[in-house]
């Protein structure tokens, strides 16, 4: 579910500005100046936005009555600066309301007036929605692409109106890249240039409520409650902001486990959104406290927040708290043994997912399913479903596995090119050395042993330039060499390693050891989407490098440790005694599972599941690809009887091409021909799960869409 997770940091989030459309209005009829139009405005714009702004405090839909009156009243050939400033009070106001769509086509109006009058400052402030809309999409790099032209093409004399969201828009972009540290220091950047006049406390109260989210992001939820806690002395603030101020300092108090504080905050944020109806705050924060309910496994109450979050979010066109809602309503029903009636609604949300290819937002959700499928003892499906979201997590592995690979390979590009230039630039020095030393010559015969000795120096100081950077080239030649091989991360073998390795034992058949088999144990980090998704991505690498730092200690010097892929290792021990398989299988586990995992900030458990096949020697039918396959078979039976052990197959009940045969059709005939022995890992404690929290946009909490929470 981790319906927090959707709300809080996927999504950016536009709350309201109150006043600030009477200094807009000042600020650009300062910069353009007097102007003759065709008719007098019926109404005082400046007066009215004031007025409609005073209004919104209490009642956002009346606000939003009175500036489409407002704009029907003052006609199309009104003053440009009249026209803009009600615009803009419009599509800010729809935007507080969860309207996101209707609050882009005012700002596509709002550029085509401000270009039309030749307004570059009004334009520029226009486009920054282009940038929002490209974020609601999940174009992260056009959108930070945009605004860098934005900023870039704007002019020097602009508003203090567009500092200030410039520095909120690169915030929401670094929050939704988990930049958390750059996040922040955009938003102080924002909240400083705010500092001072009385009259921009509601927007000084809607950054807060940003900074609020970030801490509550970056796992610091006590940071969290005391920037949520300054935010809420602004006074005079709109009901928007101090929605969103309640609704994040809940999430952070119950990270804190002060449950009970933090259901009364999500009380207190659903009573504002009612009040001032934010249906798009309104459908969050009954997500929100369904996926608190469903956390504590009280899913009748869940499912009851679940169906109210459904019928206020469908009155939107929010997508992402839509299918939040039928996430919770269909995880709850099955929680309570209605497989039936909560999978349609599951499988409904993954199918959006899968069709908008959200892979990490459809690993999390078949995640969930799968534990729940497990949990009601529906087996077979709950092993399909984890072997879905294993081979997304697999191509999300090789997709950054080729992103690095490119990227090396430009570094390394660019170097050659930096050598080669310099080795032309040598060159020409070296030439205009020689004519200087001709000209020389021919002037003065006289000097000419002298410069003859001078020109040998230049030439054995080149000489030896050119040696170091020989030797320099022939260094990155070994460690690219070196880099083909290994992982980058963990400095384990590779695949590629591992195949070569393979290629050498096939034809090396002169000393066999007896009685000695090839052992491959396929290895899997339990939950490792639950480690991102708690502790973040830096978190999750430096599990994996301590991960292949305890495995490497745990097998003997002549076995080979291979970084798989993802969160998985392959271990190859040649020349193994049967009798002593099981004992390494337990060495590993205990290896890992003994001791958490010391992150720097946090200790993270972390559990292993393993699928182990021994070989025999070299040249017989059943070569190691079978091996690997059949390993990894166990591995996914370990995986859907608990976790945390390892499966060993022992002995072939049938020859070995008759079960790779049942392997390639659908596995279900394949336990009975195998002897599986198993080892358990060591105990764990049970691990409280935690909320991720993220930024929201417009009414919307929330912005990569879903995220579900899993729990172990």
């Amino acid at each position: 579910m981790a319906s927090t997770d959707v709300l809080i940091s996927s999504r950016r989030i536009v709350m309201s500005f109150p006043h600030c459309l009477v200094s807009l209005l000042i600020a650009t009829a300062t910069t353009l100046g007097p102007a003759a139009h065709a008719a007098v405005p019926t109404v005082d714009p400046k007066a009215e936005v004031a007025a409609i702004w005073a209004l919104a405090q209490d009642s956002p839909r009346a606000a939003l009555d009175r500036v489409q009156a407002a704009r029907r009243n003052l006609g199309p050939d009104a003053p440009y600066e009249a026209r803009q400033a009600l615009l803009r009070t419009e599509s800010w106001l729809r935007e507080d309301l969860g309207q996101q769509d209707a609050a882009y086509t005012l700002e596509r109006e709002s550029l085509q007036l401000a270009q039309a009058r030749g307004d570059a400052a009004g334009a520029s402030l226009a486009m920054l929605a282009q940038v929002r809309e490209l974020l609601d999409a999940h174009r992260l790099d056009d959108g930070q692409a945009l605004l860098d032209r934005i900023v870039a093409q704007a002019p020097k004399a602009t508003p203090l109106q567009f500092k200030v969201s410039v520095e909120r828009v690169q915030g929401d972009i670094f929050n939704l890249r988990a930049r958390f540290d750059d996040a922040l220091a955009a938003y102080l950047r924002g909240l400083r240039l705010l500092q001072g006049p009385p009259g921009d406390s509601d927007r000084r109260a809607t950054m807060y409520a940003r900074i609020v989210q970030v801490y509550v992001n970056a796992d610091n939820p006590a940071k969290a409650i005391e920037y949520a806690d300054l935010g809420l002395a602004e006074r005079n603030m709109s009901l928007r902001p101090l929605a969103s101020l309640q609704f994040t300092r809940a999430i952070a108090l119950v990270r804190l486990g002060r449950d009970r504080e933090g259901i009364a905050a999500f009380e207190s944020a659903l009573a504002t959104s009612v009040r001032a109806g934010l249906q798009g705050m309104e459908a969050a924060t009954r997500g929100n406290i369904a996926d608190y309910y469903l956390q504590h496994h009280d899913y009748v109450r869940a499912e009851t927040e679940s169906r109210k979050a459904l019928v206020v979010s469908e009155k939107g066109s929010d997508q992402n708290l839509i299918q939040m809602a039928r996430a919770n309503l269909g995880f709850s029903l099955m929680g309570q043994g209605h497989i039936d009636a909560g999978l349609p609604w599951v499988d409904g949300v993954i199918a959006h997912l899968r069709k908008d290819k959200l892979t990490g937002d459809l690993e999390a959700m078949l995640d969930e399913k799968g534990r729940m499928l497990e949990r009601a003892g529906q087996y077979p499906q709950a092993l399909a479903t984890v072997r879905e979201q294993q081979s997304l997590q697999q191509q999300s592995a090789r997709v950054a596995r080729d992103r690095a690979i490119a990227t090396l390979q430009e570094e390394f590009d660019a170097r050659r090119r930096s050598q080669q230039i310099a080795l032309l630039q040598r060159e020409n020095r070296l030439k205009d050395a020689e004519l200087s030393s001709r000209r020389t010559v021919q002037l003065a015969t006289t000097f000419a042993a002298v410069l003859t000795v001078l020109a040998g120096a230049v030439v054995t100081v080149l000489y030896r330039r050119t040696a170091r950077s020989n030797a320099r080239l022939q260094e990155l030649n070994v460690q690219l060499e070196f880099g083909s091989t290994h992982d980058a991360l963990t400095g384990l073998h590779n695949r590629r390693s591992l195949t070569n390795r393979m290629n050498v034992r096939k034809d090396d058949r002169r000393h066999p050891v007896a009685d000695g088999v090839d052992c491959f144990v396929l290895v899997d980090i339990d939950h490792f989407k639950s480690i991102n998704d708690r502790w973040g991505h830096g978190a999750g690498d430096a599990v994996l490098v301590d991960i292949a730092r305890r495995l490497a200690a745990a097998v003997r010097d002549t076995d080979m440790v291979v970084r798989w892929g993802g969160e998985e290792f392959m271990i190859h021990a040649p020349a193994m005694d049967p009798a002593s398989v099981a004992g390494m299988a337990e060495r590993i586990l205990e290896a890992v599972g003994a001791a958490p995992v010391d992150a720097g900030s946090c200790k993270i458990p972390v559990t292993l599941t393993a699928g182990i096949v021994a070989l025999p020697g070299a040249g017989t039918a059943f070569d190691w690809q079978c091996a690997v396959r059949l390993a990894d078979w166990a591995l996914y039976q370990g995986k859907a009887q608990g976790r945390n052990q390892a499966r060993i197959v022992s002995r072939f009940y049938a020859p070995a091409d008759t079960v790779m045969a049942a392997l390639d059709r659908d596995g279900a005939d394949v336990a009975s021909w195998l002897a599986l022995a198993c080892v358990h890992g060591p105990r764990q404690p049970v691990a409280r799960p935690a909320q991720t929290v993220a930024s929201e946009s417009g009414g919307t909490p929330g912005g990569v869409t879903l995220h579900v929470m899993a729990r172990a």
